[in-house]
C-alpha cells in the first residue's frame, strides 16, 4: 500500500468518526444537533428554595396549629377515653411532622448538593476538554 493511499484511508477514518462524535456542551452549539443529556439546574434552584422559604416553614406551622387544638381539647375531655386517645393521635401527629420536617430537610440538602455536583461535573469535564490539543501533529517524512 502506498503512503499516500495510507494517508487517504486515515483521513477518511478520521472524518467518518469526526462526524460521528459529538460531545454536548459547555459553551459550545459547535456541535449542530440537540443536547442529549441536561439538568435543570434553574430548577434545582427553585425547589430548594420552595422547600426553604414555603414548604418547610408551612409545615412547622401547620404541625404547631393542629397541637394547640388538639391539646386543649384533650386537656378538656383529660378524664374521658377520648381525652387519652387523642393525646395519643396527638402525639403520633407530631413524630409525623418531624419525620415529614427531617425527610424535607433530606431532599433539600440533596436537591441542593446535586445541583452543585453537575456543576462541578461540568467545569471539570469542560475542564478536561480544553486540555486535548486538537492541533494536527507535524507528519514526519520517513
Amino acid at each position: 500500500m502506498a503512503w499516500d493511499e495510507w494517508e487517504q484511508l486515515k483521513a477518511d477514518a478520521a472524518e467518518r468518526r469526526q462526524n460521528q462524535m459529538r460531545l454536548d456542551g459547555a459553551g459550545g452549539g459547535a456541535s449542530g444537533g440537540a443536547d442529549d443529556l441536561r439538568t435543570n439546574g434553574s430548577g434545582k434552584g427553585a425547589a430548594v428554595k420552595t422547600l426553604r422559604e414555603g414548604i418547610r416553614p408551612g409545615t412547622d406551622k401547620a404541625g404547631r396549629h393542629t397541637e394547640e387544638g388538639s391539646a386543649s381539647v384533650a386537656r378538656a375531655f383529660s378524664g374521658w377515653a377520648f381525652g387519652s386517645a387523642l393525646g395519643d393521635a396527638q402525639n403520633e401527629w407530631e413524630q409525623q411532622v418531624e419525620n415529614l420536617k427531617g425527610r424535607l430537610a433530606t431532599d433539600q440538602a440533596a436537591l441542593d448538593q446535586t445541583k452543585q455536583d453537575f456543576k462541578d461535573i461540568d467545569h471539570g469535564v469542560k475542564s478536561q476538554v480544553a486540555q486535548i490539543h486538537t492541533t494536527p501533529v507535524p507528519r514526519h517524512e520517513v
